[in-house]
């Protein structure tokens, strides 16, 4: 049998024993969530991550991508229709050589916005008109094509206003013509210098020599 003082002992030792292990036990219990130390550098973490991918993809300019490629898309298909429109042997009598044609209604500068840049040509009425009857902003009308017009409406700029618009010009006695239009955005804006026309501020397209109408 043990002694009274070491049955005391003994009981002692099982019990701070007991509690170390408690201790320990909520311990690592406590460990298993973040500390607030822990949690802020995950935030600070996840908020260079945030600003690098802004930076890197650049949302802002990315639009304006989108909106210089739908200019690129649009030109074409005004460009085609209108050559089937000459090929189909369509007159020219109800647009001007002394006059240029704008897709906005919004007042423009000289010269459809100095697009085509000579004192012979007044930006016409403007009127944003869609239409593809000959009362839209291009005055011709392409319902007349024996095969039906390609475009239900004439397109415009996405923006539209009095800086980014789309702008035409004709030829009658030559039957050529030139579209314009201004790009906005760090990659396709360069175009404007290398589409063979005559003005660096606008990307060109057409049938006109040089572009120079």
């Amino acid at each position: 049998m043990l002694c009274t003082s070491c049955k005391t002992c003994y009981t002692h030792t099982i019990l701070t024993y007991s509690n170390i292990i408690m201790i320990q036990t909520n311990t690592r219990t406590q460990q298993k969530g973040f500390t607030l130390i822990e949690l802020l550098i995950v935030i600070g973490i996840l908020a260079i991550l945030t600003a690098a991918v802004v930076i890197i993809l650049n949302p802002g300019e990315l639009l304006k991508q989108a909106r210089d490629s739908q200019r690129f898309s649009d030109l074409d298909a005004l460009k085609n229709t209108i050559a089937l429109y000459l090929t189909d042997s369509q007159p020219f009598t109800a647009v001007s050589s002394t006059a240029c044609y704008v897709s906005t209604a919004t007042t423009v500068s000289a010269y459809c916005g100095g697009d085509f840049a000579t004192s012979t040509r007044a930006t016409a009425a403007q009127t944003g008109n869609r239409s593809v009857n000959g009362s839209g902003w291009i005055p011709l009308n392409f319902t007349a094509i024996t095969s039906g017009s390609p475009l239900q409406n004439l397109p415009v700029d996405p923006v539209n206003n009095a800086t980014y618009f789309y702008a035409a010009a004709f030829d009658p006695t030559n039957l050529t013509f030139e579209l314009d239009a201004n790009l906005e955005s760090t990659k396709y804006s360069p175009k404007e210098t290398t589409d063979g026309g005559n003005n660096a501020a606008a990307y060109e397209v057409g049938s006109a020599p040089g572009l120079a109408l």
